[in-house]
Parts: C-alpha cells; sequence; structure tokens
C-alpha cells in the first residue's frame, strides 16, 4: 500500500492511477485495482473521482503541469535567445528532456500507450496535453531549421521517439540483454548519440568539453 502524500487521499489516488495506467494501460486497469492498490475502499475512490475516464484526465492533466514545469525554462530560452546562441539553447533543451524523462518514466510510458491506441475513446488529450506544448517547441526550434531546411515539426517528434524509446526500452547489447537508464554508461552514450544527431542535422558547432549533462 501507497503512504498519503502530501495533499491527502486524493493525491495519493492520482499517484497509484499514475503508476498503473502507465504499467498496465487505461484500458487495462480498472477503479477496483486502483483501491486496492491505494488501500482504500471504493467509496473512498467515489468521494474523489466521478469516473476512471475523470480520473485518467487528471492524471493527463498532472502530467502535462510536469512537463511544462521542466521544459518551459528552457523553451523560453531557445525562443529568446539570438542566433549565435540558439545551438547551445538546444543542446540544454535536449539535456532537460531526457532528464526529465529518466526521473519520470511515467511520462513516456503514458504516452507510449496512447501510441498503441490505449483509451482511444479520450480524445481531448492530445488536444488538452500534447499539442499547446509540442506546437510551442516546434515554433521554438524553427529558426534553427530554416536555415538548413530541416523540418521543425518532424525534427521535435524525432526527439520525442528516441528519448521516449531509449527511457522505456534501452539498447540490446552484445549478449541480447537491454541496457538502458540503469546504466550510466548507456545514458551518457545516448545522450552524446543526441546531441550529436541534432548538432549535425541543423549543422550546428561541435560541443566542446564534455558532452551536457553526462556522468
Amino acid at each position: 500500500m501507497d503512504s498519503p502524500p502530501e495533499g491527502g487521499e486524493r493525491q495519493l489516488i492520482l499517484r497509484v492511477a499514475t503508476k498503473l495506467f502507465s504499467a498496465l494501460g487505461y484500458d487495462s486497469t480498472s477503479l477496483e485495482q486502483i483501491a486496492d492498490a491505494a488501500g482504500v475502499d471504493m467509496p473512498a475512490i467515489n468521494a474523489h473521482v466521478t469516473t476512471k475516464r475523470q480520473l485518467y484526465l487528471d492524471v493527463m492533466e498532472q502530467i502535462r503541469e510536469l512537463v511544462a514545469s521542466a521544459l518551459q525554462p528552457y523553451t523560453d530560452e531557445l525562443a529568446a535567445t539570438p542566433p549565435e546562441g540558439r545551438g547551445p539553447a538546444l543542446h540544454r533543451f535536449l539535456d532537460a528532456y531526457i532528464d526529465m524523462c529518466v526521473a519520470h518514466p511515467e511520462v513516456p510510458a503514458l504516452w507510449m500507450h496512447r501510441w498503441l491506441s490505449d483509451a482511444s475513446d479520450i480524445f481531448e488529450v492530445e488536444a488538452r496535453d500534447a499539442q499547446p506544448l509540442t506546437r510551442y517547441l516546434v515554433a521554438s526550434i524553427t529558426r534553427l531549421t530554416e536555415p538548413v531546411q530541416a523540418d521543425p515539426l518532424h525534427l521535435t517528434y524525432t526527439m520525442i521517439w528516441c528519448v521516449h524509446g531509449f527511457v522505456l526500452s534501452g539498447v540490446l547489447e552484445g549478449q541480447g540483454l537491454r541496457s538502458g537508464v540503469d546504466d550510466s554508461g548507456q545514458l551518457r552514450r545516448f545522450r552524446a548519440h543526441m546531441h550529436q544527431l541534432f548538432g549535425r542535422v541543423l549543422w550546428l558547432p561541435p560541443l566542446s568539453g564534455p558532452v551536457p549533462g553526462g556522468v
């Protein structure tokens, strides 16, 4: 049983629901499972939650706020930086996105479920929670992509697809074992790869010194 966090029983229910939705998907998770994992009874669930659908929307809203709070300083910097500073600003944003997903793997997990048509009858999540931040990021990097005729939308999604995939599944090593974010060396290699990939696509000056965020 999870212990109630600051904010009381409702926050406990949201935290447990986030874990189960990210592990099992919305369609495979019931309110009864959430109640059992939280150590509360169904009347307690019903006192805080009208429907499973609303609980899912509340979870996704919290995820949106988490992502926005982690990334907005870097998107703001990217949008406001003069031309000579845009490359380093983009590298800082890449690190921030990687770090956010490593610290909160529930973020890529919840979205990966949606990519596989989980909760497909809940249409408003993309428009409400994903599209505004994605649009803002695309606008922020457009000035970097225009001189080299790169596609800002698809470059943004290249980052999302790559980071989410690595955080959730890692890579196969020579012995057929998966290695990912729990391996500091592998994480460092992935981080360096992302910096190199974006640097070459956008014709940015090579990074000098250690890879940002590397350990």
